[in-house]
This record gives structure tokens, C-alpha cells and sequence, in this order.
């Protein structure tokens, strides 16, 4: 992109008259586009037919409706806008604003009132850097969203870009990528480490840029079961940076791991109470529910969610948490937690077919055991499961030689 291109910018404010004057100053210089919303409501409405068309937002951070620290933690949670910028308006940013700001990527700060040559200067310097740093930053967003995505194979392409790989391993604004890929790869452990050797290098830096590689750090423990240390992490999160809300989610999700299950319920409520339809809020009480063996409730829950709530790593909990079901003996529990788990999934529910099917066969119920793993077989994961030794005898012997063969180790057994 030249430097001559147009900025596309959304302006959100609510007093006509300042709409009008930061409006008429940009369009002016003939370097932007621009359209504008009296409120965040509108501009989130705006977002959801014509995300394409910004790249930048400017607003208040003491908006009214959505405020301006909700917002922006709205923006940055849907990968449809991770090529937009945001300038933010305020008169005044306290401690935790900033340390919020660096968490979201926000870089960019101005006075509410200022004259057109001050807001303009501003506008022009977001517009340079977006078209200087275009092309790093964009692949760098790119490997963002197709984490969140779980394309392994293409952020696997991205991280080979010796650019990228130099960005990740030295630029505190992006280090957490490469905890993030590590983790992708499910490999918790290394995860956490590189996290932690990062940290213990920067101990020295400020403290705002260290967040998100802290934050990565305790997803990774979360993710390798050790909760009472990822708790810990979400605590020290929470007290720095007490306005992203996903610290609050997280610090939940450890606390339902370690079945601590009305602390859970509290984190994921306080959340709901800065946004009533906050996503992930909504699925870890639906998830909290689910554990206590609350479906209709749990459904509840997922039914305020609006758009797709599925994702891996909610398929990974339904997993994990009938899993422990066996471990502790309960293959009955386990079984009657997986059937209902599967009215909440559909792309990623294989790898809890497959763990129903071995429940199933574990209690000697050969039919619903084949019924489950054709169904895992059947599933758009079908790829991530074709290690699986039970499955390759299945496909090869086919049903009812697979069946045959177990009834005649079953026969000899009890014998």
C-alpha cells in the first residue's frame, strides 16, 4: 500500500456538533474516508455489515451505553476487526486504562477537546504508521487470527517468515504468539517456559508490556492442569489490569478446574455484570452448569449467546471433564456427560465420540461403542483421529468383524 491511500475511519461520538467538527477536519485533507456513529451501539451495528470498509476508530473512552473499556475489549474479541486500529478521546487515562490499552493494542491516545491542527496531526501519525508497518503488522494479525482459528499448518507457514519469527522472539508486543503457537501445538509445558524465560529476562521492563506474555503464561499452566498456578497468575492480572474482563474469565476457568464451582459462577457473573452478553461469561456458566449436571440450565446459557459459541477448546472441557469421570471410576457419569455434552458441539464433538465410544466399550456395550466411534469417524475431525488403534481395527475388520472379535475376547474373559 502507498502512502497516498485513503484512511477509512469511524467516528464515534455522541454530541452532533463535535461528530461534525471531527468529521469535516479529516475529510478536508482529502486522506480519508469517513463515516460516524452517535453511540457504541451503533457503531458495533455499523461493524457488523461494514467491518471492511474501517480501519480505524476514534472514540471516547468515557462513552455512555458501552463504555469505552468494554468496547474496545469487544472490538479486539472478534477476529473480523483485527486489521482495525482504535485512537481513543479522553481527557483523563488512569493506570489501569493504560495497562488495559497495551493488552488491546491500543496505541494511540489524544485530548477530548482539541483544536483541528492537534487532531488532525494525531489522525496523520495513526495513518503513517498503519501504512509503514502494514505489511509485518499485517501477517502478524494474520498468525493472531488463525490461532484463534487453530490452523495449525497455516500459522506453522507463518512462523517460518524469519521476520515473524524475529518480531516473536524480541518484540514484547508480540512474544505471546509464540507461547500462543506452542500451545496450538499442545505442548503446555514448553508453552509455559518460554513464556517464563521471556518474563524473567523483562522482569525490568514496564510492567503494561508484559501482560499478555503473562497472560499466555497462565493459560498455558491452565491448559497443563496445574491451576493453582494459572490461578495465580489470573490473580496477579486481575489486580494490574482490573478492567479486561478476560482476566476475570480466566481466573474462572482455573477455578472450575479445580472444582471450585460457586467461585467459578462468581468470576463468570461479575463479568456478565459490565456485559450482559459477554460470549465467554455465558459459556462458563453454561459450563459450570454442565458440571454440576445441570444441562437444561447449561443450555440455557449457550441459548444468550448470539452467533457461533462453538469452539476447541470448549469441546476440550466437555472432553476432559468426563475423562477425569473415568479416571475417578465413574464410566457411567462420564457416559451420561458426554451424551449431553454433544447438544452443544457439531464441527468439534469427534474426540468426545471417540471417549464415549471407549466408555462404552469399557462397560461391555459393544453396539453403542461402534455407534460412537462411527460417529467420530464421521466427524470433521475424523483426520486428528486416525492414530487411534481401536479405529483402525474397526475400519479394517468392519462392524460386524469388529464386533465378532470383541465378543470372542469378552467369551474367553469370562471363561
Amino acid at each position: 500500500m502507498s502512502g497516498a491511500e485513503k484512511l477509512n475511519v469511524l467516528i464515534i461520538e455522541e454530541k452532533s456538533d463535535l461528530r461534525t467538527f471531527y468529521m469535516n477536519a479529516l475529510i478536508k485533507t482529502g486522506n480519508y474516508e469517513v463515516k460516524n456513529t452517535a453511540s457504541s451501539k451503533e457503531a458495533l451495528d455499523f461493524l457488523e455489515k461494514n467491518h471492511e470498509q474501517v480501519n480505524l476508530i476514534i472514540f471516547d473512552w468515557f462513552m455512555p451505553e458501552v463504555p469505552g473499556y468494554v468496547f474496545c475489549q469487544k472490538i479486539r474479541a472478534d477476529n473480523r476487526f483485527n486489521h482495525i486500529d482504535m485512537l481513543i478521546c479522553s481527557s483523563k487515562i488512569d493506570e489501569e486504562d493504560s495497562f488495559l490499552m497495551v493488552e488491546m493494542d491500543i496505541h494511540y491516545v489524544m485530548p477530548k477537546l482539541t483544536n483541528a491542527v492537534e487532531y488532525i496531526a494525531k489522525v496523520d501519525e495513526v495513518r503513517k504508521n498503519y501504512y509503514n508497518v502494514q505489511s509485518i503488522v499485517t501477517k502478524l494479525k494474520n498468525l493472531q487470527t488463525l490461532l484463534n482459528e487453530v490452523q495449525v499448518d497455516q500459522c506453522e507457514e507463518l512462523f517460518k517468515i524469519p521476520e515473524i519469527e524475529k518480531e516473536i522472539n524480541a518484540n514484547p508486543r508480540y512474544v505471546h504468539l509464540g507461547g500462543e503457537l506452542r500451545i496450538l501445538r499442545k505442548k503446555y509445558e514448553e508453552a509455559a517456559d518460554f513464556m517464563r524465560n521471556f518474563l524473567t529476562k523483562n522482569s525490568a521492563r514496564n510492567g503494561a508490556e508484559n501482560l499478555k506474555s503473562l497472560s499466555t503464561l497462565g493459560k498455558a499452566l491452565c491448559l497443563a492442569g496445574k491451576f493453582d498456578d494459572a490461578l495465580l497468575v489470573f490473580e496477579r492480572l486481575e489486580a494490574k489490569s482490573p478492567k479486561n474482563l478476560s482476566h476475570k474469565i480466566m481466573s474462572g476457568d482455573a477455578l472450575l478446574g479445580m472444582d471450585k464451582l460457586d467461585a467459578a459462577e462468581n468470576k463468570y457473573s461479575e463479568v456478565l455484570e459490565k456485559d450482559s452478553g459477554y460470549k465467554e461469561a455465558l459459556v462458563g456458566l453454561a459450563k459450570v452448569s454442565a458440571v454440576q449436571g445441570d444441562f437444561e440450565e447449561s443450555k440455557n446459557f449457550f441459548s444468550k449467546i448470539e452467533g457461533n459459541f462453538e469452539s476447541r477448546a470448549l469441546a476440550s472441557f466437555f472432553n476432559n471433564r468426563g475423562v477425569a469421570l473415568v479416571r475417578k471410576g465413574d464410566i457411567n457419569g462420564a457416559i451420561t456427560f458426554y451424551e449431553n455434552s454433544l447438544q452443544f458441539l457439531d464441527k468439534f464433538k469427534g474426540h468426545v465420540y471417540f471417549n464415549l465410544g471407549m466408555a462404552y466399550y469399557r462397560i461391555g456395550n459393544i453396539i453403542s461403542a461402534v455407534q460412537s466411534f462411527q460417529a467420530a469417524l464421521n466427524n470433521k475431525e475424523a483426520d486428528q483421529l486416525a492414530d487411534k488403534t481401536i479405529l483402525k481395527e474397526l475400519q479394517e475388520k468392519g462392524v460386524d468383524g469388529f464386533i465378532a472379535e470383541f465378543n470372542r475376547k469378552h467369551d474367553v474373559l469370562q471363561k
